[in-house]
Parts: C-alpha cells; sequence; structure tokens
C-alpha cells in the first residue's frame, strides 16, 4: 500500500500526489481560441462536505442554500497557490479598493482557510488550504473520460477531483469578501472516505495509563444484576472479576493489578 504523508487519512501515496499536482497545476482556463474563461483549474483536491447533486434544503441558518463542496488542497509546498491569489486581487481591488491598506485589504473574508480549523475531521491536514466553493446551480460533475457521473455514491468524502472555479465577490447583511464559485467537477481518483464527529478515542485517553479494574464484592454484583440476566451456578459473577476478601488487619495488602481487559488504555 502507498505511503502517503503529505495529507492525512489517505493511502494514494505522496508520490502520485506530487506527479499529480505537477501534470495539472492551479492554472486559468482558456477556451478553444485561446481565450481566458475566466475560470480557473484548481489541480487534484480532495472533496468534503460536498452537496453536488442536490440542492440542500433551506433552514434559518441557510435560507438560500446552493451547490457546494470543500476543497482540500495538498500542502502548499508542492501548490502554487498564485494564480488564485491574483484573481482573489484582481476581483478585491474592482470591488473593495477602499479596503486597502498598507499593501493588504481589511475588513474582508478571505476565501483561503487553514485546514487545521476542521482538525476534528478526517483528511483535514493543519497547514494545507481549504476552499469552499458554491453554486446557485448545479455543476457538471464527469469523470476523466468526460462521462457526466449520475452514481451519488462516487462523489463521497474524501474522492479526488480536479475543479473549475472563479473568484466573485459578495456583500450581505453579515459579511463581505471574495468567494470562489464551483464551476464544474471531474472526478479523477479515490481515496479512504473521510469521516467527521468525535476525535479518535486513543488520542483523547492517551493519558489515560494504569488504570486498574474495580474490586467488586460477588454478593453485591449478583445482587445488583440486571433482570433477566441470571447469575452463573454457583452465585459466581457471570463476567471475570477480582475476587475481595476482607482485609487482614495489620497485613499489608498486595497492589491491585491491572486487568487484561484495560489493555487498550495503555
Amino acid at each position: 500500500m502507498a505511503t502517503t504523508t503529505l495529507m492525512r487519512d489517505s493511502i494514494v501515496g505522496d508520490e502520485w500526489i506530487r506527479q499529480t499536482v505537477s501534470a495539472v497545476p492551479i492554472q486559468p482556463c482558456y477556451d478553444d481560441k485561446g481565450q481566458p474563461t475566466g475560470d480557473y483549474l484548481t489541480g487534484p483536491v480532495r472533496l468534503a462536505f460536498a452537496s453536488l447533486f442536490t440542492l440542500p434544503a433551506a433552514n434559518a441558518m441557510n435560507q438560500n442554500p446552493k451547490f457546494r463542496s470543500m476543497l482540500l488542497f495538498p500542502p502548499p509546498s508542492i501548490v502554487n497557490f498564485q494564480p488564485l491569489y491574483d484573481e482573489y486581487y484582481k476581483v478585491a481591488a474592482a470591488k473593495f479598493a477602499d479596503r486597502y491598506q498598507n499593501g493588504q485589504y481589511y475588513g474582508i473574508r478571505s476565501p483561503f482557510r487553514d485546514q487545521g480549523e476542521k482538525m476534528k475531521y478526517g483528511g483535514f491536514t493543519p497547514g494545507s488550504t481549504f476552499l469552499t466553493c458554491t453554486s446557485k446551480f448545479k455543476p457538471p460533475v464527469v469523470d476523466a473520460r468526460y462521462n457526466p457521473i449520475v452514481d451519488e455514491s462516487k462523489v463521497y468524502p474524501g474522492v479526488w477531483a480536479i475543479c473549475a472555479v472563479n473568484g466573485y465577490s459578495y456583500h450581505d447583511q453579515r459579511n463581505q469578501g471574495i468567494a470562489f464559485g464551483l464551476q464544474s467537477v471531474m472526478i479523477i481518483g479515490d481515496d479512504n472516505t473521510l469521516g467527521g464527529g468525535p476525535a479518535d478515542p486513543k488520542q483523547t485517553f492517551n493519558k489515560v495509563q494504569n488504570v486498574a479494574a474495580p474490586i467488586v464484592r460477588p454478593e453485591n454484583l449478583a445482587r445488583n444484576m440486571p433482570t433477566g440476566q441470571p447469575p452463573a451456578p454457583g452465585g459466581a459473577p457471570a463476567v471475570p472479576q477480582q475476587h475481595w476478601a476482607p482485609p487482614v488487619p495489620g497485613l499489608p495488602q498486595p497492589p491491585v493489578q491491572p486487568s487484561d481487559d484495560y489493555d487498550f488504555l495503555r
């Protein structure tokens, strides 16, 4: 199995990522007459939280839902973001010239975000960039041979794609800034399916060590056993437990040894 160190939760290997970034870097798109279309190819990215086939339902927090996906880029050490940066500054200069001071724009939201913000979700790699791209219209989704993809299971969290995006400005009641619209998507390769939610228990509990199993009086265990789960013959507990014995006055007590059942805590 290929080793991937450039991105979390990936099995495609560093070499494939490097080769694909080199073969299809971030670049402007051109029409058949060689004229720029205004769109940009992202190069290889992984999709996360994609909603490309069905428009999400409106709710109190999002009254104007759009088709969307987060695009997870490989690390900037191998990706040249300059074409997208140039587009950002071009749009910002056209719409927010009054927000420019000391060589930078202030008071507007940038679309370039660090994947470390979403570390609790699979695949997000600190130090690498992600974009959240949206579209009012359902974007075309094709495979590497330009065949339309209709099977939604082919577009899962973590799949590799190359997207066409374009920059635009926005100004609503809450925020103003620059974003990139999602124009179309080409699925180019499979990878691990990304998950989300709770953190890895091994990381959460890595400081929990040398936890001993409790000493339980057999008679109490039998008395408190749930209804419908009779004790084993002879009154012994149904699960292995350390047997309790009254302490003998004046004698040192042996240390409690961890149970094998708790090896995962070490």
